[in-house]
């Protein structure tokens, strides 16, 4: 049963005054209980302006599934845009939040933009807090966030107030008045009694959901029930039961889903008459709505969460049959991850795995770790015993994940299951054994000699490509240097070097992927041993060798070595110029998930000028992004090591240094181990322990001497000076150290001509006084509104003039503006909000008061002072 005009929004002045002062914010916050009328008062409000308006309902705390379904909405304003981001993953670092927010900047909003986000409060996840934030930092002309919530958004929510960039809504603004009650019965055409009235006010608080449920029982029963009924008994009594059985199992059976299309309505009902009865909810009741850009139905928060319930005390038996079907439409539609969740609820182990096998491994890869593995432990051993390729993939990721001993335990059952299974012929048992050869050498790492038998013999067995490798996967899993991962031995690096030149059979195994690593490894030798010509000569060919078959991670890898080569001649043009190079092949190729690798090459070169305030913080922060692959963490850890020796953490990192060693050691890594014994030895020379400190030295000594490799020490002269001249004298590694010292005096010299450049820059910037004032507010994290405040100028001043700032300076947005204006020392590091590209914390405050941001009701009627009554509209 219906109210005649139950679709009607009651409109209040209070709220729509407050409601419009959303375009004057990159951020609304919507705060408010359940039922409060937050969706609906915003849904209608959406309805009547001229803007793009992309909503999305959040169901659960799944980061992952959050960001597949906002990734999709993005698909109607830019799918360029959208599938990038779909590739990006969910943002669960500063870096990766930094690709995020600059792929939606890049974006062009001709007309206003918003995207909603309901039900915020289930998501509890700091990472998309922080990338929502960073996204209103930027403040992106024509777009709009509006985030619709039971409780407070993030941490950050009265900082984002004060510097104008956050307008929030609380619940006084969606609470019903005594006279407000009174008048939507009368719009609802139920005329209260004085007494009734009260009584409803008192009951529901002012919860307009309740009222609206209040006004139908009152029209089924013909009185208000005077007991105390929570929120679900009303929904089961008015909206529920007076269904017929065919709707309530109707739509019990689409609850399960943030939004549904009519065809999924019918491939989950299957009985022929979904769009029949989606047409009679739609005329019956306000609780279902219909959304004609998307073409997707969706049903009222309160009433899915009602739904669901019901849903949960079904059979089990009934669940797994409708998740399996769920499950089957994502398969169908291509969205593996989802279809791998649903095979999973139900327990459909073998849809899950045949989806393992489909997908391949980059969307295997984009499941929570946890999940990941409950899968195949949960799995029956005989469907798994069907399934080997998936069981191969499982292990690879293991692998990847550094999940060592599940990943012994993995290759040992499906290798077991490879030569027991009663289902395979020979020749697919055959092919999955090659199989079994290349993950046997792929995980052989970083021995290249038992990786390059285990490639040729997989060769041999499957003449031809594998199938399961990810070639999306940087073949350098991160690192920047492929030498770094690869020379493990002490006095084996030319026989390392060889042993790479043995590599190209996995290139074939992997239509390419990994070509061109055996000229960096080679062109690094020689660096590192002090030949720089032949390095020179030998990078420019590892670079077009990599270019030609699209290996990006090995580009970059060719790349950083010229920056190295450049800073040895010291020129500073050609390392940023290189870098901008570097970070263009990132835009246009969409490898984001090379960006790491691009920050490390930076933190690198600029650790070596002792620039640390250009080092990404990330990096000085010394907390591991966990979507860094472990096989480059030792390369982190180098640079994190002498940002504390450059901040004179010498304590620290004498205290750290023994742990940087044993993660070393876990993949033999020679450098890693030479670079970390010269900042321990640095930092003790500091600390006055000159014993310790020489002989921390000569173990880096003794495992570089073997090979020649002398870049270490000359790169990081400066600090072990002292401790080397004692070697020197002592007739001990003379010439190894006779060496390092003619290297290092043009090197020093050089850097230094860099560091004159560098800091010398901001000169350049050509900044008029009033430019340089709007620079520094938005280095304070200030929005346009609040740096138009401080300085008493419009805020489409602000904006002109901060086209005119990104022109000069050479930047697209706030972010990158606030990077160079610290590197030109104009910016305070410790003045910056979460703006910054590394989520510095703030201790600025604007001139804007909270009362800006949060609209005040003192001089204001409140609801039941002042009301306006305009003509009844449909939701």
């Amino acid at each position: 049963m219906r109210i005649d005009d139950s679709r009607i929004l009651y409109k209040r002045k209070l709220l729509s005054q407050a409601l419009q002062e959303i375009w004057r914010y990159p951020l609304t916050v919507v705060e408010a209980p359940m039922g409060y009328g937050k969706t609906t008062a915003l849904r209608q409000f959406f309805t009547e302006v001229r803007a793009e308006v992309l909503w999305q309902t959040v169901f659960d705390s799944s980061e992952i599934s959050f960001w597949n379904n906002f990734t999709r909405l993005l698909m109607k304003v830019d799918p360029v845009c959208a599938q990038s981001l779909v590739e990006l993953g969910v943002p669960g670092d500063s870096v990766f939040s930094d690709q995020a927010v600059e792929l939606l900047g890049s974006v062009e909003y001709f007309s206003p933009t918003v995207i909603v986000i309901d039900d915020y409060h289930l998501l509890s996840s700091k990472a998309l807090d922080h990338f929502f934030e960073r996204l209103v930092y930027m403040e992106i002309t024509n777009l709009h966030i509006v985030i619709i919530s039971r409780s407070a958004f993030g941490e950050n929510t009265d900082e984002l107030r004060l510097k104008g960039y956050c307008l929030l809504l609380t619940k006084r603004y969606f609470e019903l008045s005594y006279q407000e009650i009174i008048d939507y019965s009368k719009l609802c055409g139920v005329s209260l009694k004085t007494d009734e009235a009260f009584m409803l006010q008192s009951y529901t608080e002012g919860w307009i959901s309740v009222v609206y449920l209040c006004i139908l029982g009152y029209q089924q029963a013909g009185h208000f029930e005077r007991q105390s009924a929570t929120l679900t008994e009303l929904i089961d009594k008015v909206v529920y039961q007076p269904c017929s059985t065919e709707t309530k199992e109707f739509l019990t059976v689409l609850s399960m889903f943030d939004s549904f299309s009519l065809a999924q309505a019918e491939h989950m009902w299957q009985t022929g008459n979904a769009g029949t009865l989606l047409t009679r909810l739609m005329a019956e009741n306000s609780f279902i709505t219909f959304e004609h850009v998307g073409q997707t139905y969706h049903l009222h928060n309160i009433l899915t969460g009602f739904l669901r319930r019901i849903f949960d005390r079904q059979e089990p038996k009934q669940r797994q049959t409708l998740w399996r079907l769920a499950g089957e439409w994502y398969l169908g539609v291509g969205e593996y991850n989802a279809a791998m969740n649903y095979f999973y609820k139900a327990a459909d182990f073998e849809r899950l795995l045949t989806t393992i096998e489909i997908a391949k491994g980059a969307a295997f890869a984009r499941q929570p770790k946890t999940d990941r593995i409950k899968y195949f432990q949960e799995c029956p051993i005989p469907i798994k015993m069907r399934h080997p390729l998936a069981g191969i993939i499982y292990a690879f990721n293991l692998f990847l994940s550094h999940e060592a001993v599940l990943f012994c335990r993995q290759c040992q059952e499906v290798t077991g299951y490879i030569k027991q299974s009663p289902v395979l012929d020979e020749r697919s048992r055959r092919q999955l054994m090659g199989e079994m050869e290349v993950l046997k050498g792929i995980t052989a790492y970083n021995d290249l000699s038992l990786m390059a038998a285990h490639f040729k013999e997989a060769w041999r067995i499957l003449k031809g490509p594998s199938v399961f490798i990810d070639t999306k996967t940087p073949w350098t899993l991160g690192s920047p240097s492929v030498l770094f991962l690869y020379h493990r031995t002490g006095g084996q690096l030319e026989t390392e070097v060889q042993g790479m030149k043995e590599l190209p059979c996995y290139y074939r195994l992997a239509g390419g992927h990994g070509f061109g690593g055996e000229y960096v490894m080679e062109a690094e030798r020689y660096y590192y041993v002090g030949d720089f010509d032949n390095a020179e000569i030998v990078a420019h060919k590892a670079c077009e060798a990599a270019k030609a078959k699209r290996q990006f991670a090995l580009v970059f890898c060719a790349m950083f070595l010229l920056m190295r080569l450049a800073l040895v001649r010291g020129d500073g043009d050609y390392i940023i110029d290189s870098m901008r190079q570097a970070r263009e092949i990132v835009k246009q190729q969409k490898l984001y998930s090379h960006v790491h690798i691009l920050e490390l090459c930076e933190g690198f070169l600029f650790s070596c000028l002792n620039q640390i305030h250009r080092i990404p913080i990330w990096i000085t922060s010394g907390k591991l992004p966990e979507t860094l692959f472990f096989q480059s963490h030792s390369f982190f850890y180098i640079i994190y090591d002498k940002s504390l020796l450059i901040s004179r953490q010498y304590h620290k990192l004498v205290g750290i240094a023994a742990l940087h060693v044993a993660q070393a050691a876990i993949f033999p890594s020679v450098l890693a181990f030479v670079y970390t014994y010269i900042f321990e030895a640095a930092a003790k020379e500091k600390l006055g322990r000159r014993q310790e400190a020489l002989a921390t030295l000569h173990k880096a000594l003794e495992l570089a001497v073997l090979d020649q490799v002398v870049m270490p020490f000359v790169e990081n002269n400066g600090d072990i000076a002292d401790l080397l001249f004692e070697y020197k004298i002592s007739g001990q590694y003379r010439d190894f150290v006779s060496t390092i010292c003619r290297l290092s005096v043009p090197i020093a010299e050089s850097s230094q001509v860099i560091v004159d450049k560098l800091n010398s820059a901001g000169c350049q910037l050509q900044l008029t006084a009033r430019e340089t004032e709007i620079a520094r507010l938005v280095a304070d994290g200030l929005s346009n509104q609040a740096i138009g405040k401080t300085l008493n100028i419009a805020k489409d001043t602000v904006k002109k003039a901060l086209c005119n700032i990104f022109k000069k300076v050479g930047v697209s947005n706030r972010t990158e503006l606030i990077k160079v204006l610290m590197e030109q020392g104009m910016a305070n590091l410790t003045n910056h909000g979460r703006n910054l590209p590394q989520g510095l914390t703030t201790t600025g405050t604007a001139s804007a008061s909270p009362g800006d941001a949060e609209l005040s009701t003192q001089g204001m009627r409140m609801p039941g002072d002042s009301m306006q009554r305009e003509d009844q509209q449909k939701h």
